[in-house]
């Protein structure tokens, strides 16, 4: 099955690889096959769209870069969250920064462990492999998703993934 070839934005693909990783990973009933082949395909559609271009909400335009590397991280942070079932835990997939927000007090020692970082401005955890000379963002996640896209996997969505 070819599950990326229909999609011709950075963001419908990593938005439609995390619909599949929710419900093929192994971890959830699915098949390693499987995953194996969705991990293949979102990277070969990723370097299909190296060098292409989206207008964010203010109009500018975003060039995508393909960097392994860093896609392979992303997905090895969202294999860990999917096979840790953690309830009352919420994901969101902002560019290419994990967003954990929900009851995380009793998985704090996990998610620091595995590399995510406390966020005290906006109370909750995040994981990113790139190297952010910025200054901290004032805006909320909700802005942010809306600049640079987002995918939010919640309790239910892990539920319908095992079934």
């Amino acid at each position: 099955m070819r599950y990326f070839d229909d999609l011709f934005s950075v963001e419908h693909v990593k938005s439609e690889y995390k619909r599949l990783a929710f419900k093929h990973h192994p971890d959830l009933g699915g098949e390693t096959a499987t995953m194996q082949a969705i991990n293949y395909q979102y990277h070969e559609a990723l370097k299909r769209l190296h060098g292409s271009t989206s207008k964010g909400e203010s109009g500018k335009d975003h060039r995508y870069n393909y960097d392994e590397n860093l896609e392979q991280s992303v997905i090895d942070k969202i294999a860990f969250i999917v096979g840790a079932r953690l309830p009352g835990v919420n994901v969101a997939l902002i560019g290419t920064w994990l967003w954990v927000t929900g009851d995380t007090k009793p998985y704090k020692e996990l998610l620091k462990a595995n590399g995510f970082k406390w966020n005290p401005n906006r109370l909750c955890w995040y994981y990113t492999a790139t190297k952010y000379y910025g200054r901290p963002s004032r805006y909320g996640l909700s802005h942010l998703a809306m600049r640079y896209g987002y995918k939010e996997f919640k309790d239910s969505d892990k539920r319908k993934a095992i079934h």
